[in-house]
């Protein structure tokens, strides 16, 4: 890994401490970092009344969201569940029997 990804990775996760969406902002995709300040800002003041720590977690997932799309462009949900389809093999085993080949009449 280059000390320059590093560093910059390092500065965009201190941005998103201080500023939701700082990361993207950083990439220079402004849409989207606008997107998750607004997102940050309307859930907690749609939350903060009804529930402090709800609203806090949600914040907290938007700005994770940000970092991981500046970071490996894959959205929060992508990257998690991409890691727990690797972690379980990453593939459905078919119930089919090995023989099987598809055709209603087999001779």
């Amino acid at each position: 890994m280059e000390k320059g990804n590093i560093l910059g990775n390092g500065l965009k996760l201190l941005g998103e401490v201080f500023v939701p969406g700082a990361a993207e902002l950083l990439e220079g995709r402004l849409g989207s970092g606008i997107a998750h300040n607004v997102i940050a800002g309307a859930a907690t003041m749609a939350l903060v009344g009804f529930s402090p720590l709800l609203a806090g977690l949600t914040v907290f997932a938007v700005k994770a969201d940000s970092f991981s799309r500046s970071v490996n462009d894959q959205n929060l949900w992508d990257a998690v569940t991409g890691v727990v389809g690797r972690r379980s093999g990453g593939t459905t085993s078919s119930s089919t029997p090995s023989g099987y080949s598809g055709s209603a009449s087999n001779p």
